[in-house]
Formats: structure tokens, C-alpha cells, sequence
């Protein structure tokens, strides 16, 4: 978080009045610790959010903001240039520190399916950009997110790397104002960051209406929170309180603050107006601490040595606590860490962040006041990113060595379905690695050369993303569409060989979680939407043949059966004129099967009886339709009745449900088989 968190400057007097905003504020100390004792809490034993963080992101902008309005009429003005690295100089060794800490850990006891996106998140969050590679995973269907990642909590720190620079310059901006107009800085303050609330204020309520899961991340629904910091440096000496008002306010804030995680949804409903809770509930223990502390208020109990202590750290604390965390759930397996083990993470993350910060954060704020060179924090920030950017970048360019080398042996070490076909390759060399290896995971899933194009080209918003075709697909005198959800998606690896041999195109209209069981509910809300336009433009262009999954089986006690509504695709095709290749589901299972195979000395440990998931008979056979091609490659998924992870030193799935991408296409001499003579 922001300098805020860290312990403050102490050279100015404490003093009340008109200009007490400019005081060394004890009870504000507090105030971040209760945050930051909320927002630790809140994820070790609850598993949810408490509002904390947008606490943290009132109170930068507050002391940011307090800083320039204080100097922006004086003889000494804020310098931008060396603020705004001041700032980044005093946030970024403690935070690159815990990075290089995290990524050892990592790579010590994380799965290793987990690097290659760590290793991303390593140099978004060194960037200050960590929450946008968190908001695309949080939209994206694709995204592994069962194993959460030790970085995720940067994408705070990111939101506010992000404002300070932008508030450096509108601070400046207004600066620059006072001193060549003479205007008040009070008022060109509250003018301009009034405009950023209400903008972004708006802004925030639309985005998290429509799109929560983004929003939250999206650093313009975040502003206003940082605006309303900036606006109570304004409101400050202007707020007037009587002694009894003063404590009413000030443990109502506080109140609001501590029932806030527990009454509402924090993660589901924020940002939005929803955040105007605790960013109010803070704003009132501010405003009450401004005056005179009698017996009964907050500011004295706020100003307490324990709070003060944890206050000191709370920076640091906020850092290393979601790690340790993550790491004790990773290790042990677990989705809940219980009483005694959160009080253990708890007190971890407590004498880890007063290492931190007597280790890394003191020496640094004490090089500043010795040294007061520009250099100091040029310096600072390189060696703080190189720190970083040197082991990530060393092991990226080990890994794709690495990678290359493998992908050069697989055609020879990694035969996967054929060994099916021909025993002769059933034993690959003894040091032949499995693939598709942990570190390329994430790209399994399979993907066409470009956008729709040609008579497939539309400017319908649902299908925008979803439909894409091979490179040849707009000089093929044959095309197959392949339509429906990921596991029609996965199957395609299998069809491409074929299309390619012959001289088709392919083209994709795949939505995740949308089936084109018309009947079934979808992973989307926008599900039902999407399938009519697709189906509505396959209807419209008639290619050669639709390909889609027809059944759908399961993990669990259900049988596998019949999409529900799939008839009701067949009777549109049919009406189109477009045959239909209806493809049997793959088997499901309740375990990471990819995961389970790369853990285990003996794949067979992971199979699971193909009556675990799949019928007796295919369920499509009961589909009497004469332009209904049927496809069943569970023979070579399921050999001898028995659903493995393995087969011919390939990973047959990359996760829980979905084929890999490698395996699927070393099927397409199966798929051949069973197509019809012609296509078209």
C-alpha cells in the first residue's frame, strides 16, 4: 500500500485547529491498522473481503494530497518529478523483496502448472499493473483459477501505483494554477478532484452493474475512492464538531467499519456505492480525531501503543500475509485453514512484517533523510527492479530453452493415441518428459489463426470474440463450423489434421459453459443470446457441416445423457440444411486429473472406470436423424474401460474435464474414421 502504511514523519508538532490537518496524526496510525487487521483477518477465516483495502485507498490520496496543498502556496512547491519517485522509492524495495521471496517459494513447493502464470504476475505487479492481468483473468472462462495465485493481492498496490501517478500530475496541474493565479488552493483542490469523484463515481456504479467481476480491478471504478481522500484534505478545517458529536461519529465510523465484511458481500458488490461505506465510515474517524480528544473518544483508543505497533508494519503486513496464506493452503491442501492454523499465519505474518520493515523499509526512509540526492531514488527503483527482473527473466529464458529443445523430441517421445494404433510405440525413451509440460498448461487450449472473415464476418455484439477460422478457411471449397462450448473447442485439435489434409476450413463459434443443448443452463447469463445469433448465422452461411458435442456426462452420481435441447439444434441444422457430426462427450471427473498424473509415480493411480462418467451405450444413439453423423472416440480415451491420464507419454487431459490440446489432435486418424465420405 501507500507510505501511509509505514511509519509516518514525526518532525511535526501535534497541534489542533484550523491547521491540525497538517499534524502528525496518532489516531490515523490506528485507523490503518484496524484496516489492515480486517483486511488479514477477513481472508484467513472467512474467505471473504472486509472493505480495508478501500480504507487504505481514501488515506494515500489523503496524505498525498495533504502534502502538495500544504507547499502549493509556500516558497518551497512540490517538485513532481522527485515526489512521484519518492513515493515509488519507499513502496517498491519492501514489495520487491516479497516478490523474490514469493518466487522462491513457489518454485520450491507450488505445483509447477502454477509458474509460467506467476511468473507473468511477477512482472505485472513489479509494473503496477498487476490488477489488469487479475480483471482479464476474472472475465476469462479459460483462466486455471483453482489454485489462487500469492500475487493476487498486488492488484491493490497496482490501483494505487496507477492513481499516484496520475494524482502527481493533476497535484501539479493544480499547483501550477495556484501559483501563477493566486487562487486558493482549498478551492482549486476540491474543483478538480470534486470532478474526478463525480466522474468516476458514475463511472463505477455503471461498470459494477454491468461487469462486477472487472470493476473491481478496473483502476476509473477505483478513483473516486482516492478523490474522496483528496476531498477530505479540503473539507477538513471546515467540518466543525462538538465534543459529543465528535465521539457519536467517530465510533459510529468505526462500527461501520468492523460489521462492514460481515453484513455485505465486499467482493460481490464493490466497487460501486457499496464502497461509499467504508470509505464514509473512515472519512467520520478522521473528522472525529480532528479536534480535541476527550475521555470517551476514538482517537485515544486509536492511539494506542498495540495499534500503533501494528499501524508502524501495516504495509509490510499487508504484503507478506496473502502468501503465507495461499502457501499453507497449497501445502496442505486445504480451501480452509481453521482457527489454530489462521492464529499461526496470523502471528507468521506479524514478526515477517516487522522483519520487513526494520530490515528493508527503515533503511530505506533513512537513506532518504541522510541523502537527498536525486540519485538516491533513481537508484533505489533500479536495483529494486533488477532484483525482480533478473531471477523472472533468467528462468523465463531457461524455460523456453528448455520447452524448445522438448517440442524438437515429440514426435518420437510423445505418441500419445497412436501407441493405441501401434503398439511398437508404446515406450518412449526412459528420460522423455510428459507433455504437454506444467509450465505450457495454459496453452492447451485450442485456438484458430485469425477472426471470421468473408461471409462469416458480423457485427453481431453477442458473437464479438467467439468466432474465428483458419487461415484457408476463405478459399476452401469445403467448410465445417464448429460450434458450442469449450469441449467442442478441445475436439477441434482432432479435426484440424483431417482439414488440413483435405483442404477444408474450420470455422469456430465457441462460447465457454455454452452448449448447444438449447435447453441446458449455461455458465453465462448471456448464454441463450449468444447460441441464437450463432445459430442464426451458420443457418444464414450453410456450411458443409456443423460439428458439435451432442451428450454431456458428468462426475458425479448422474448418468451420462443427452444435451438437454440438443433435438432442438438438430431440428434447426436440419432445417438449414447443414449436416450435423455430433460428437460424444469426454469423460469428467471430480479431481485435476493433469495435476494427479504430474504427482504421481504411476498414472494409473489417477484412472478412474469409464462407468464413473460415461453410459453403457452412447446416449446418441437414440438420435434417428439422417443428416446426424455420430462420433465416438471413447475407445481411445478410455481404453479397455478405463479413463487414464495418460496415454502414450501424452497428458490425455489438462485439467478436470477438458481434453489437451495434444492429445486430442494425435486422435485425428480416429476422427477420420468416422467421418462421413464426403463433406459437402
Amino acid at each position: 500500500m501507500h507510505l501511509t502504511l509505514g511509519s509516518p514523519t514525526r518532525s511535526v508538532p501535534e497541534h489542533r485547529g484550523t491547521e491540525g490537518r497538517w499534524a502528525y496524526r496518532r489516531d490515523v496510525d490506528g485507523l490503518r491498522a484496524v484496516a489492515i487487521l480486517l483486511v488479514v483477518s477477513y481472508h484467513v477465516w472467512f474467505g471473504r473481503v472486509s472493505g480495508g483495502v478501500d480504507v487504505f485507498l481514501m488515506l494515500s490520496a489523503f496524505f498525498l494530497t495533504r502534502g502538495f496543498v500544504r507547499r502549493m502556496a509556500g516558497p518551497a512547491p512540490v517538485r513532481p518529478v522527485r515526489h512521484l519517485l519518492g513515493v515509488f522509492r519507499r513502496l517498491l524495495p519492501a514489495a520487491a523483496v516479497t516478490l523474490v521471496g514469493i518466487l522462491a517459494v513457489v518454485w520450491s513447493v507450488y505445483p509447477e502448472t502454477m509458474y509460467r502464470s506467476i511468473a507473468e504476475q511477477a512482472w505485472a505487479s513489479l509494473g503496477y499493473v498487476q490488477n489488469w492481468l487479475l480483471a482479464a483473468d476474472a472475465v476469462d472462462y479459460y483462466a486455471r483459477t483453482d489454485v489462487p495465485s500469492p500475487l493476487q493481492h498486488f492488484w491493490s498496490m497496482s490501483v494505487q501505483g496507477q492513481a499516484f501517478v496520475l494524482w502527481v500530475i493533476l497535484l501539479w496541474v493544480c499547483q501550477i494554477a495556484v501559483r501563477r493565479r493566486g487562487w486558493s488552493p482549498d478551492r482549486v483542490v476540491g474543483v478538480v478532484f470534486g470532478a474526478v469523484f463525480a466522474i468516476s463515481f458514475v463511472y463505477s456504479v455503471v461498470r459494477t452493474a454491468s461487469a462486477q467481476q472487472l470493476a473491481y480491478f478496473d483502476t476509473g471504478a477505483r478513483l473516486w475512492e482516492f478523490a474522496a481522500g483528496s476531498l477530505l484534505v479540503v473539507a477538513l478545517p471546515r467540518v466543525r464538531l462538538g465534543a459529543v458529536a465528535r465521539v457519536v461519529v467517530g465510533w459510529a465510523g468505526l462500527v461501520g467499519l468492523l460489521v462492514l465484511g460481515a453484513v455485505l458481500d465486499v467482493q460481490g458488490g464493490f466497487p460501486g456505492f457499496l464502497a461509499l461505506w467504508p470509505v464514509l465510515c473512515a472519512a467520520a474517524i478522521v473528522v472525529a480525531g480532528s479536534g480535541e480528544t476527550g475521555r470517551f473518544s476514538l482517537a485515544r483508543v486509536l492511539s494506542a501503543r498495540p495499534l500503533q505497533a501494528v499501524g508502524r508494519d501495516a504495509y509490510a503486513l499487508y504484503l507478506v500475509h496473502w502468501p503465507i496464506l495461499v502457501t499453507f493452503l497449497v501445502v496442505n491442501g486445504r480451501t480452509e485453514v481453521g482457527l489454530v492454523g489462521g492464529a499461526g499465519i496470523i502471528v507468521l505474518s506479524l514478526l515477517l512484517a516487522r522483519l520487513l520493515t526494520w530490515a528493508v523499509d527503515r533503511p530505506v526512509r533513512a537513506w532518504r533523510r541522510t541523502d537527498t540526492s536525486s540519485l538516491v531514488p533513481v537508484t533505489v527503483l533500479a536495483v529494486a527492479a533488477a532484483v525482480v527482473a533478473v531471477p523472472v527473466g533468467a528462468w523465463q529464458a531457461s524455460t523456453w530453452l528448455q520447452e524448445r529443445a522438448i517440442e524438437e523430441r515429440a514426435l518420437q517421445a510423445n505418441p500419445g493415441a497412436a501407441v493405441l494404433r501401434d503398439p511398437s510405440l508404446s515406450k518412449p525413451p526412459a528420460d522423455a518428459p510428459l507433455l504437454p509440460l506444467p509450465t505450457l498448461i495454459d496453452d492447451e487450449w485450442v485456438h484458430l489463426d485469425r477472426e471470421c472473415s468473408g461471409e462469416w464476418a458480423n457485427d453481431v455484439e453477442m458473437l464479438r470474440g467467439t468466432c474465428s477460422e483458419t487461415t484457408g478457411t476463405p478459399r476452401a471449397r469445403h467448410t465445417i463450423a464448429v460450434i458450442g462450448d469449450s469441449h467442442a473447442q478441445q475436439i477441434t485439435s482432432a479435426l484440424l489434421p483431417v482439414a488440413e489434409a483435405n483442404g477444408w476450413g474450420v470455422v469456430f463459434l465457441i462460447k465457454g459453459g455454452c452448449s448447444m443443448g438449447l435447453d441446458e443452463p449455461g455458465m453465462d447469463e448471456r448464454c441463450d443470446g449468444w447460441r441464437e445469433a450463432a445459430i442464426e448465422l451458420v443457418e444464414r452461411v450453410r456450411p458443409d457441416a456443423a460439428l458439435t458435442v451432442v451428450t454431456r456426462s458428468d462426475a458425479g452420481e448422474d448418468d451420462e445423457r443427452l444435451r438437454p435441447g440438443i433435438e432442438r439444434f438438430l431440428d434447426r441444422m436440419d432445417g438449414a440444411g447443414v449436416p450435423v457430426l455430433g460428437v460424444r462427450d469426454n469423460p469428467r471427473f471430480a479431481f485435476n486429473m493433469y495435476d494427479c498424473v504430474v504427482g504421481s509415480d504411476d498414472p494409473l493411480d489417477c484412472a478412474v472406470p469409464r462407468s464413473a462418467s460415461l453410459a453403457d451405450r452412447n446416449p446418441a444413439d437414440d438420435l434417428d436423424r439422417p443428416g446426424l453423423h455420430l462420433v465416438d472416440l471413447t475407445p481411445w480415451i478410455c481404453p479397455d474401460d478405463l479413463c487414464v491420464g495418460e496415454i502414450g507419454n501424452v497428458a490425455v487431459y489438462r485439467d478436470d474435464n477438458h481434453l489437451s490440446r495434444l492429445y486430442a489432435r494425435t486422435l485425428s486418424p480416429s476422427l477420420a474414421e468416422q467421418l462421413p465420405a464426403t463433406i459437402g
